[in-house]
């Protein structure tokens, strides 16, 4: 062999070796970022582990509130079965009678602020939708809206004249305190010059 063929043997083991080497990297990149993806895929599970683990946590202590509340409603009905027997058992009509009375009055009593309640929430959507399409876009051709307009501009003319008075009326005060300023001196210098 000679030195030149042992040369070109080196120059092209070289450049394999180069060529491997950068395709080691870019799979070691591609690893580091697979690596990094399961380290925060894992941080993930870790995390909704933990999330399943407090909803499974509140899922028994609303079990509990549950099964507690079933109990109560048990004693509850074990406490009212005795009572209805003997309202059942009563023999005095007049008191089921009142009762029934009572009862009915209170349930009119109910519907009527129930169909008020009604009225009054259908008289405000009335009002609202009104007020709605009143602030909408002016329809110029409407005589309720140039009305407005012209209502509206007026408010504004009056309010622009009830400032400027305001600030005309300091000006006539500034002015009437430095005429009698200027008044006071003209008597006090014609006093001096006369005395």
């Amino acid at each position: 062999m000679t030195y030149a063929q042992l040369e070109g043997l080196i120059n092209k083991w070289s450049l394999e070796l180069e060529d491997q080497e950068r395709h080691f990297l870019q799979q070691a990149t591609q690893v580091n970022a697979w690596d990094r993806m399961l380290v925060e895929n894992g941080e993930k599970i870790t995390s909704l582990h933990k999330e399943m683990e407090k909803v499974k946590l509140d899922q028994r202590r609303l079990n509990q509130e549950l099964d507690f509340i079933l109990s109560q409603q048990k004693e509850l009905e074990d406490l009212l079965c005795p009572l209805e027997e003997s309202v059942k058992e009563q023999s005095g009509t007049i008191y089921m009678q009142n009762a029934d009375e009572e009862r009915e009055r209170t349930y009119k009593l109910a519907e009527n602020v129930d169909a008020q309640l009604k009225r009054m929430s259908q008289d405000l959507k009335e009002i609202i939708e009104h007020l709605n399409t009143s602030s909408g876009p002016a329809d110029t051709s409407d005589p309720l809206q140039q009305i407005c307009k012209i209502l509206n501009a007026h408010m504004d003319s009056l309010q622009w004249i009830d400032q400027n008075s305001v600030l005309l009326q300091r000006r006539v005060e500034e002015v009437s305190k430095m005429c009698d300023n200027q008044r006071k001196e003209q008597e006090k210098t014609f006093r001096l010059t006369f005395d």
